[in-house]
């Protein structure tokens, strides 16, 4: 409250310097041409109340209502109805309350004309300035609600995404669930229990939310377990972090998409042991992810579209607006996926 008051002090302070030069500039300069002082001083009294009282008007008149293509005349005709008006009405006024003042009168006849353009042009420059902020504060709403809606979207479809996500792995969980009740009642009893707990911690967080990579591990650690069971021995996957990666934040639900993908995928037409490595580390200041798993050209594809794939890079776009993050290299015996977290984004989110 003082730091305000002190702001409205300084305001009036620099208002009144202000005020107060012009009016003694005016002064002199009406003395210089030959009117006496005492006349001097109060002509430009006046005319300095005549400036301020018109910008005021119009200032809450262009406040309140701005002319609209084909109605520039608008901004026109004001300043010239002001000008004339502040000119006529003071002329009179002096002619009703002193008509004895006759070198006055005198003055006021021959400056008329002079004083009336000097009113019209301030008021139409004044005019001119106050349009000009009018149509920059409207450019200005309109970017804020552009770019308001644009967020809102985004965040849309991230959640769209995200809902996405959790219900295709889960699905595939309970197909696995379903083959094991009869034959291995026990490893379905413990899928159950690490889904729960792997959908609790991703269902209750916010889908944009940017998560420690331990807390990202933890995740992935469950979902391995859950994918372990449904395969036995046949899967084995290997985590390599580096340390320097492990303080880390990035997006939540980014890994596990592309690990089931690679599982998915590597699997398919395999009976043996598959090995699937996921790599963490940073490169150039930026995290990368890396996730290899066999791949047979011979054994076709597995069913689906790519979901997990389409989805993470989608999310790479709407979070750093860039195509590139996330890379895709096929060779005759594996399949490699690399993710970058941009270096940026990590000095944003790193603790």
């Amino acid at each position: 409250m003082q730091l305000f008051r002190q702001g409205i002090k300084a305001y009036w302070i620099s208002f009144l310097l202000i005020s107060s030069s012009w009016i003694l500039l005016i002064t002199a300069l009406l003395n210089f041409y030959g009117l006496a002082f005492p006349l001097a001083s109060v002509e430009s009294f006046f005319l300095w109340t005549q400036t301020i009282t018109g910008a005021w008007i119009l200032g809450n008149i262009f406040n309140y209502y701005t002319p609209q293509k084909g109605q520039i005349w608008i901004g026109i005709a004001l300043p010239l109805i002001f000008a004339a008006g502040f000119t006529a009405l003071y002329y009179w006024l002096i002619m009703w309350v002193s008509p004895k003042q006759v070198d006055y009168i005198l003055f006021l006849q021959g400056s008329s004309i002079l004083k009336g353009t000097y009113l019209y042009i301030f008021f139409q420059f004044w005019t001119i300035l106050l349009l000009i902020a009018s149509k920059l504060e409207d450019q200005q709403k309109i970017k804020e609600t552009e770019t308001h809606t644009a967020k809102l979207a985004k965040e849309a479809e991230m959640y769209h995404l995200r809902q996405q996500l959790q219900p295709h792995f889960l699905f595939n969980s309970l197909n696995s669930i379903a083959a094991s009740v009869k034959l291995q009642p026990d490893q379905a009893r413990e899928m159950i229990v690490e889904l729960a707990d792997f959908l609790r911690g991703t269902i209750r967080k916010d889908g944009n939310q940017w998560i420690p990579m331990e807390e990202e591990l933890v995740q992935i650690q469950k979902f391995l377990y859950i994918e372990k069971v449904r395969f036995g021995s046949r899967l084995d996957v290997q985590v390599l972090i580096n340390d320097g990666a492990r303080n880390i934040k990035i997006p939540q639900l980014m890994i596990q998409p592309l690990l089931e993908n690679a599982i998915k995928h590597g699997l398919y037409g395999v009976t043996g042991e598959v090995m699937i490595s996921l790599k963490i580390g940073l490169k150039n200041d930026n995290l990368q992810i890396t996730i290899q798993n066999p791949f047979d050209p011979q054994a076709g594809q597995a069913k689906g579209s790519g979901f997990g794939l389409e989805a993470v890079n989608r999310r790479l776009q709407l979070l750093f607006g860039r195509t590139d993050l996330l890379k895709i290299n096929k060779t005759k015996d594996s399949f490699h996926v690399e993710l970058t977290i941009p270096h940026h984004a990590l000095e944003n989110h790193y603790h």
